[in-house]
């Protein structure tokens, strides 16, 4: 595995109270904990709903499905929500597989994401 591991802030028309991060390469135990600290400097201390973009998530291993539990709690404890966006058919299976699609509302494309956590009434 590469330790390379991205968190990108998504610029563009999100509507407001909602975060798109993006995230891209290889998520592993080697670069797990740098990722959280990433992932929460980036989330910062306003409450918001997030979307992240797992299109160029070309691997994740469970420490890192460790750390987006740990980002989907932080998003929770705040009284948002969370969507993961467009995994790769592998990551997919592992959240189906383990019942996490529900918990993160894994969605087939940002857009759908962003849709359905600006449609629910807000927590």
């Amino acid at each position: 595995m590469t330790t390379v591991v991205r968190v990108t802030v998504v610029p563009g028309d999100a509507p407001e109270g909602i975060l798109l991060l993006a995230l891209g390469g290889e998520l592993d135990y080697t670069n797990a904990e740098r990722l959280r600290h990433d992932l929460h400097e980036a989330v910062g201390p306003e409450p918001r709903d997030l979307v992240v973009d797992l299109t160029e998530l070309s691997f994740c291993d469970s420490s890192g499905l460790q750390v987006l539990l740990g980002v989907r709690e932080l998003v929770q404890a705040r009284g948002r929500r969370i969507a993961l966006a467009n995994p790769h058919q592998r990551l997919k299976r592992i959240f189906h597989l383990t019942g996490l699609a529900e918990a993160f509302g894994v969605q087939p494309t940002v857009t759908r994401a962003v849709e359905i956590l600006t449609s629910q009434t807000p927590l």
